[in-house]
């Protein structure tokens, strides 16, 4: 992903132009919202969530370590939308929804990656992960195969590349194979571990060196669990100077990618995964 504010088409489904959207921080941390899953149990949840950014974050770079570290917080957070609060406490949620059309979204997508950044420079302020519960069931297929019969969803696969996003990676246009691939299968394992596009993209934006030596943990403003930052007045998902753009993961039959641009500092980027057989 770059901060243009031009919309990817399927004639131009890749936009080069713009400063790549990048943490400008070694460190960040995410937390599940406290609802969870409908399907899968707290700990499992965890387990396949960490496991899903551990395979990123495992990637070598020349031989180096990519050096990005995200953590699972201990605490869930209490807020059930993608947001970020310019004025106040944010939190990275992963939260999955169970009035995913009221919020007017994709009703095949399996989920939407909302990443919040400046659009002069790139800089990633905050990724919100949002899981269409009405995709479900959600749980873990076998290898090799995956699930290949019935209309069990992998959530590891579906993590993974929301993951990619999280750290500001685009679809990728050129190995259906990919982690960073347009679209999915119900059912398929492929995305649980990363094919050399899917490398080659975070070691571009990541490259040896161009991180900071400190870490810190606490987000933007601090942390927040609630919506709305500290005093937990509403879930605005919007702040003076905030705008949003759209781009979705749909299926085959309709335009791989699409996108609104509505303001011009910074803007959120969501980003969305339905199924297609490859």
């Amino acid at each position: 992903m770059t901060s243009s504010t031009r919309t990817p088409t399927p004639a131009e489904p890749c936009i080069t132009e713009g400063m790549p959207l990048a943490w400008r921080r070694r460190c960040t941390t995410y937390a599940i919202e406290r609802h969870g899953s409908n399907d899968i149990p707290r700990d499992q949840l965890e387990d396949i969530i960490q496991t899903s950014f551990e395979t990123w974050m495992a990637v070598r770079c020349d031989g180096q370590p990519v050096q990005l570290q995200a953590e699972l917080l201990d605490q869930s957070s209490d807020c059930d939308v993608a947001q970020y609060n310019q004025q106040g406490g944010n939190v990275n949620t992963i939260v999955f929804v169970d009035d995913w059309e009221a919020r007017e979204y994709d009703p095949s997508a399996y989920a939407y990656t909302t990443v919040w950044h400046n659009t002069r420079t790139g800089d990633i302020y905050d990724a919100d992960m949002e899981i269409n519960e009405g995709r479900g069931p959600y749980g873990v297929c076998p290898e090799p195969d995956g699930c290949t019969s019935g209309d069990m969803v992998d959530l590891q696969d579906v993590v993974t590349h929301e993951a990619g996003h999280y750290f500001g990676l685009a679809h990728t246009p050129d190995d259906a194979h990919a982690t960073m691939a347009a679209s999915a299968p119900e059912g398929e394992i492929e995305k649980r571990t990363l094919e050399a596009d899917d490398i080659a993209g975070l070691c571009h934006i990541y490259p040896p060196g161009s991180l900071p030596e400190t870490c810190d943990f606490d987000p933007r403003g601090g942390l927040s669990l609630v919506c709305g930052g500290d005093d937990g007045g509403g879930c605005g998902c919007t702040a003076p100077g905030v705008a949003r753009e759209a781009v979705k993961w749909w299926a085959a039959v309709v335009p791989l990618l699409a996108g609104a641009v509505v303001a011009t500092r910074f803007r959120r980027r969501r980003l969305s995964s339905t199924p297609r057989r490859s």
